[in-house]
């Protein structure tokens, strides 16, 4: 690796560290604010105090513990699962209000809620304290790893910049040292999105119970956290190896034209004005270039998605996609900055 490259990631793992370590203690502030109590729970907890009420418990066959409690006078039946690691599960039925109906089921990385209405009764169900997959926390070291990303992409044009405008000395091949530059700042994007990993896990425990687990599901988000900031850093390197001054300009530009283009693709689908269409054919090649693009590939509740994907024209994995940006991006900055003389 380039030592100057590695000074100047180590500066920014530094940095990076510094700042979640702010966050962090502010997290942890909040959190103290609010009391020594973060028990999640609807309101329904409360019907065993209600006169009439009773509450019976037992053991599953799977070693979960159930309570039930009923109030016949109320109509109202309430099921408690504690699964332990695995999460708890309150389900409550009660009698329907005019006018309510089914939902659909809404679910985040730590709760799920689904209602439903049949023969004049409601039954809400709510699975919180579940576990959390580690995946989650890798979107947010994607946003870290973007932003780091943006900031080292400079990298070659620094270079050009701090290089004399004249020299008498035969030009030589940069491969090698634009090579060791790049392996440098892959290496600190990694690095830094590996540390917001843990610091979101700690974040988390802050707040719940870090309640882990891994799965088929957990490789896709974690690939494509560490490959879109690569494949973002490659095309501003691209961008910027053959300047010397107004870098920051170019990558100003490209965090807007990253989220307009693939607004303009999507605005200009499926009409059918002529002009509105020749827009839409400029934009589809475009917005592949784009790897921002990408990320409506990937969701948090819908992870195995990542390997089968359609990308418009023809049904490409995105992972695949990406990592053909990131070649082809770091191949045409690499071309372009050989040519600077040593």
């Amino acid at each position: 690796m380039d030592y100057v490259a590695a000074l100047r990631g180590r500066k920014a793992l530094w940095a990076t560290s510094i700042a979640l370590g702010v966050l962090l203690a502010i997290s942890a502030i909040v959190r103290l604010s609010l009391g020594p109590s973060m028990e999640v729970g609807p309101s329904f907890t409360n019907l065993s105090r209600l006169k009439g009420s009773v509450t019976t418990h037992a053991v599953l066959p799977d070693g979960a513990k159930e309570t039930i409690i009923e109030n016949k006078r109320l109509r109202q039946r309430a099921v408690v699962i504690d699964r332990g690691y695995f999460g708890t599960i309150l389900r409550h039925t009660y009698p329907a209000k005019a006018k309510q109906h089914d939902t659909g089921l809404s679910s985040g990385p730590f709760f799920s809620h689904a209602r439903t209405v049949k023969n004049g009764f409601t039954t809400s169900t709510l699975r919180v304290d579940a576990p959390t997959d580690f995946g989650f926390f890798w979107y947010v070291s994607l946003v870290v790893g973007l932003v780091l990303a943006t900031v080292l992409s400079g990298a070659f044009s620094s270079e050009n910049d701090g290089h004399l405008e004249m020299s008498f000395v035969r030009p030589r091949p940069r491969e090698n040292l634009a090579l060791r530059i790049i392996a440098s700042d892959i290496v600190t994007i990694v690095m830094a999105e590996i540390i917001t990993a843990i610091f979101a896990v700690a974040a988390l425990a802050v707040y719940l119970d870090p309640r882990l687990t891994f799965s088929g599901d957990t490789f896709a988000p974690v690939l494509y956290a560490l490959l879109a900031p690569i494949a973002w850093y490659a095309m501003l390197l691209a961008a910027t190896a053959s300047i010397r001054r107004g870098r920051g300009l170019v990558v100003g530009c490209a965090w807007p034209l990253a989220f307009i283009l693939p607004a303009a693709f999507a605005g200009t689908t499926g009409t059918s004005i002529p002009l509105v269409d020749v827009v839409h054919a400029i934009l589809v090649p475009l917005v592949r270039l784009d790897p921002l693009w990408f990320m409506q590939h990937f969701s948090i509740t819908s992870k195995t998605i990542a390997f089968g994907v359609t990308l418009g024209i023809t049904e490409q994995p995105a992972i695949i996609g990406l990592s053909l940006l990131a070649f082809m991006y770091l191949v045409v900055a690499i071309l372009q900055w050989r040519r600077v003389e040593a």
